[in-house]
């Protein structure tokens, strides 16, 4: 089957009941479990009740099996027999297991979630807990379209004072839910390739559909559940302080396995026999620990959401964590993650480009390959100018640098452990010496902020609490008048430095500072 254009329609409630039903429309595996609260169940059945919009349906339409279904246990939909052409729902899972499941509460699921009864006095839903079925003139949705139910329910509403009035909102209500009607959009291909492609861009939500979620269906199976092992890895992992999302695991798997990490690399895993697949999984844990270990011994890195790129933790995955490296291209491997931190060098650039450099890594770390050159190209000026942002590549970078150099605190000159500050991408272990009322009046009118690279020092939290300050130029002078210059070299001042910082210059003070973690910064990458 060719791909189709998108086929949009809008559909009556009850149609898109009827095929759930049928088996018409069925829940792939990569779904998660039904997760909405009871808040959010309110919410969606108000909206409907009210005719407003809820947001269009995303369909893939099949005529054979693509993607295995979800277990009977985590959706609300019927246990139906597998049949083709069918339906997979890749946007609106959660509204629609929520209204299918309020209406076909007792049926086809007893998730007392799904339990939800309307307060026909009140005109308001409300889970069954908070309600008095009985004596408020309540009537449980799942009567709504089961027609001898409804009788039953509108006998015992006509006995009551107000029972004409509660039977006139309870038709109301019916012709609410029946009349509503939901934008559907299917697509139909048997290529899985495309459709992934198509879904990446375009989603009814604005979510991207990574090619993880397709993986989820693809490879779900009796005895092998991508979710299983995915969980599994996130948590071993985050043992050793590798902190990966669900798709950069699955590039790590597919790098173990010889594939390359892009969207039809991973793709391919779906032809692999689960025992490989498990024993994949297993080793990406194992090589994922000899990345943590590398990264603290060779930048004091504790946790891997200070590594900027995931094309740099993926270089080491192959390099360092599945041995590919010797011990004498460690040196060069390092070079070139100082130089691509410093240089930004990964930003923006497509998956195909990281995997070139994957591809050809002994050439990537000599230089060869263009625009990731193991050299810095971050200037001064550049150095000067730019500030600590959370999260930015450079910033971490830099944090990273004064992990390395052996960072002291300026209190009482003892090492400052990178294990207290290199866990996370948390700036705030640096704190500004000149405001940024005091960079603008000292001659730096365009400083948008006090924490510019060459204003803020390293601080031990702990050491500042207790001694009542956090005053950096007190300090910075302090250890200046002690005769400390390891300690200040530490943090990249020196004596022409803290000239400036006792004339009031912040211009000459960060400058100086500039210049000694660019030389810094050379020596790092080893262009000089």
């Amino acid at each position: 089957m060719t791909i189709s254009s998108p086929q949009p329609s809008v559909v009556h409630l009850v149609t898109l009941f009827r095929q759930i039903t049928s088996g018409d429309i069925r829940i792939p595996a990569f779904q998660r479990e039904f997760v909405w609260k009871e808040k959010q169940i309110i919410e969606l059945l108000e909206s409907v009740a009210e005719g407003f919009p809820i947001g269009s349906l995303l369909l893939w339409g099949v005529d054979k099996e693509m993607l295995k279904i979800a277990p009977n246990d985590m959706t609300s939909f019927p246990n139906v027999k597998e049949r083709y052409p069918t339906n997979y729902i890749l946007d609106g899972m959660q509204r629609l297991s929520t209204l299918y499941g309020v209406f076909h509460f007792g049926t086809s699921t007893s998730d007392v979630r799904f339990d939800v009864l309307y307060n026909l006095r009140e005109q308001g839903f409300a889970h069954r807990d908070d309600v008095d079925l009985f004596s408020d003139g309540s009537i449980p949705l799942s009567a709504l379209f089961t027609p001898r139910q409804l009788l039953e329910h509108q006998a015992r509403l006509s006995s009551l004072k107000d029972g004409d009035v509660l039977i006139e909102r309870l038709l109301q209500l019916q012709a609410a839910f029946q009349e509503y009607m939901v934008p559907v959009v299917v697509i139909k291909s048997n290529d899985v390739h495309r459709i992934v492609g198509i879904f990446e861009k375009i989603n009814s939500t604005g979510t991207r559909l990574d090619p993880v979620d397709f993986m989820r269906a693809i490879t779900w199976a009796e005895d092998f559940d991508l979710n299983h092992y995915l969980d599994i890895a996130t948590a071993a992992l985050s043992e050793k302080r590798i902190e990966l999302s669900a798709e950069t695991i699955i590039k790590c798997v597919g790098l173990v396995l010889g594939i390359p990490p892009t969207t039809d690399g991973l793709l391919q895993l779906r032809n692999e026999e689960p025992k490989r697949l498990m024993d994949s999984f297993a080793r990406t844990i194992q090589c994922g620990e000899r990345v943590s270990h590398f990264l603290s011994q060779a930048f004091q890195i504790w946790s891997s959401t200070f590594v900027p790129y995931e094309g740099q933790l993926l270089l080491l995955f192959k390099t360092i964590g599945m041995m590919e490296a010797n011990e004498k291209d460690w040196s060069q491997i390092a070079r070139w993650y100082w130089a691509t931190g410093f240089n930004e060098s990964l930003r923006g650039k497509p998956d195909h480009y990281v995997v070139r450099a994957l591809e050809n890594w002994q050439a990537l770390i000599r230089g060869e390959i263009r625009g990731l050159e193991p050299r810095l190209k971050l200037t001064e000026i550049e150095l000067f100018e730019r500030r600590l942002v959370s999260g930015g590549a450079l910033s971490a970078t830099f944090a990273a640098m004064y992990a390395v150099s052996g960072a002291r605190s300026l209190v009482d000159g003892s090492m400052i452990d990178p294990a207290t500050y290199m866990v996370g991408s948390d700036i705030n272990f640096f704190e500004a010496v000149f405001s940024r009322a005091e960079l603008m009046s000292g001659g730096l009118a365009n400083a948008i902020s006090a924490r510019v690279f060459g204003n803020v020092v390293l601080v031990d939290r702990t050491m500042l609490k207790q001694h009542g300050s956090n005053d950096m130029r007190r300090w910075i002078l302090a250890a200046a008048d002690k005769g400390e210059w390891g300690v200040l070299a530490s943090q990249f001042i020196d004596a022409d430095a803290v000239q400036g910082l006792k004339e009031g210059d912040p211009q000459t003070f960060i400058a100086r500072r500039v210049r000694l973690m660019h030389e810094r910064a050379l020596a790092l990458v080893g262009s000089k």
